[in-house]
């Protein structure tokens, strides 16, 4: 392991890495925050480079700042970028190979010389390392399963194999949610090889989903919330985020990312670009929340050479990385249950747009307020309203009618 490198130098290295690897800002941005704290950490010790030391007493840091209970999610992000930096210190390459080349997994030669050959002409093409892993994933799963049926060439597979390896994939590997943005590799495999050709209509065109009805707050609920954001108790940053958040639908990454120049005053709009769809947005700078942002500019916000519009409350002044623990505190307070049910700004969203729905608008205008890329994202909000369900349902025939 390199320890000729410090820390810090190690750090951006391996950001530099996954940014290259075609990696979405969204994962850097998360990847970033946790190798903050890492490097807080090695300033309050005193280390300038990376140790087996320091690493053990990063993955101790475990529990939640707010509750100090125990978070698996955070043990699993630290533990990631551990690995990440010492692949990083040992060859250059910030990897962890287990997630795209399965440890004990054991392919038979004839079927790994297909993969090795699917490998490079998708390396050929262009694609992002990040698309490469994920697409050769389920091919990988699918040449396991064919071993362990015994066949050692692709002219062994035989009709029907590919649906059951399908089926032992989502058993095992896969939601069909998941599997669905990683299958049009397995398809391109299938295109390559004569051997395989008959059998491409084994390949679903498309996966099934899972639709839920989505749970929105009651109109008492809401109301509590609306008190509970104009009592002096709630600070006015909590405010502004909060109403800002519940009245517009804005996802949490965009208002962590929200800058000071982003609003325009004097046209009443808040211009940003959407971390998720990399789509413009223009939002209206409604009073409510408009109010609100200028309470939290005016009396509360720290003054620093920080243009991130929302800040931390202890120096140093740093830009949010989440908005949920404020939402779930305000939720709390206001004494609406949470109990199994979804919370922070994406329950907000989910209000915003039932709301929208209630109030007569569009479709393709909510589409464009909460920023989706296609109007059909916005369907599933149909099933929040049970007056406009009961609308679209037929009426069961009456008797002695056809049916």
């Amino acid at each position: 392991m390199n320890n000729n490198i410090t820390l810090k130098k190690a750090v951006d290295g391996v950001l530099q890495y996954k940014k290259e690897a075609g990696h979405p800002e969204s994962y850097l941005t998360d990847l970033r925050r946790t190798y903050n704290r890492l490097l807080n950490l090695a300033e309050q010790q005193g280390e300038e480079y990376f140790s087996d030391i320091l690493a053990e007493q990063f993955l101790l840091d475990n529990r939640s700042s707010w509750s100090g209970e125990y978070r698996h999610g955070r043990f699993l992000a630290h533990n990631r970028c551990i690995r990440f930096l010492k692949s990083y210190l040992e060859t250059g390459q910030a990897v962890i190979k287990k997630y795209h080349e399965p440890v004990g997994a054991e392919i038979a030669e004839g079927l790994s010389n297909a993969l090795s050959l699917y490998d490079r002409t998708e390396e050929a093409s262009g694609l992002s390392k990040a698309s490469l892993i994920k697409n050769r994933r389920p091919i990988r799963y699918l040449l396991e399963y064919m071993t362990s049926l015994g066949y050692q060439d692709l002219s062994d597979i035989q009709p029907g194999d590919t649906t059951k390896a399908i089926e032992y994939m989502l058993g095992k590997h896969y939601a069909p949610t998941s599997l669905v943005t990683a299958i049009s590799g397995m398809r391109r495999f299938y295109e390559m090889f004569g051997e395989l050709q008959p059998y491409r209509l084994e390949i679903p065109a498309r996966m099934p989903r899972k639709h839920s009805i989505i749970d929105v707050y009651s109109q008492e609920e809401q109301d509590k919330i609306s008190c509970r954001l104009s009592s002096p108790e709630v600070s006015r940053r909590t405010a502004a985020i909060c109403m800002l958040s519940f009245e517009t639908g804005l996802r949490s990454v965009d208002i962590c990312n929200l800058r000071l120049g982003d609003v325009d005053w004097k046209h009443n709009v808040i211009h940003i670009v959407q971390s998720k769809t990399q789509k413009p947005l223009n939002l209206p700078l409604r009073s409510s929340y408009g109010n609100a942002m200028v309470d939290y500019l005016l009396e509360e916000r720290p003054v620093c050479d920080k243009d991130y519009f929302f800040l931390s409350v202890k120096a140093p002044y740093v830009k949010l990385n989440t908005t949920w623990h404020i939402v779930k505190k305000v939720v709390s307070a206001a004494g609406v249950d949470t109990e199994g049910r979804l919370t922070g700004t994406r329950m907000f969203r989910h209000n915003a747009a039932s709301s929208m729905l209630r109030k007569g608008i569009p479709l393709p205008v909510i589409a464009e307020g909460l920023g989706h890329q296609s109007p059909d994202s916005t369907m599933v909000y149909l099933s929040t309203d049970r007056e406009k369900l009961s609308a679209l349902t037929l009426p069961l025939p009456k008797e002695g009618e056809d049916a």
